[in-house]
């Protein structure tokens, strides 16, 4: 997933030029069209009552990195 995400980042400027560029509720929130949320509607969660999900079983999956991830990777 990581290595997708990090292909996408890559292209996103070049996709958000040609994508509604002055599109930007994360910098101009008047742009936002979402319902707002009330604050009276949200509440409090323990992390006690939260869902437990075992991956303890599940292995790793080894994901090949190119040179230019691997090179991306060592000047982070």
């Amino acid at each position: 997933a990581m290595k997708r995400i990090y292909k996408a980042c890559l292209k996103y400027p070049e996709w958000k030029q040609k994508h509604n560029p002055h599109f930007k509720p994360w910098v101009y929130p008047e742009q936002n069209t979402l319902p707002r949320v009330s604050l009276s509607d949200l509440s409090l969660q323990n992390a006690s009552s939260l869902e437990n999900i075992d991956e303890s079983s599940l292995s790793e999956e080894k994901v090949h990195i190119s040179d230019e991830e691997e090179s991306y990777s060592k000047e982070s």
